[in-house]
């Protein structure tokens, strides 16, 4: 039964693990100065393709 629950325990680490690399917490560190500087856009943000319309006005 032992060997079932260590199983257990490290394929939760490995879930907690990815979970982590998927949703990462506001509490870890950014991987560059870029990253740590450069606010997230939103879906929004970066606008769209322009059109006819907006080539006129």
């Amino acid at each position: 039964m032992s060997n079932v629950s260590k199983t257990l325990d490290e394929q939760e680490q490995e879930i907690q693990k990815l979970a982590a690399d998927i949703n990462p917490s506001e509490d870890t560190t950014p991987d560059s100065l870029a990253e740590a500087t450069t606010a997230p856009l939103a879906d929004n943000e970066l606008g769209g393709n322009a059109t006819n319309d907006d080539v006129k006005k």
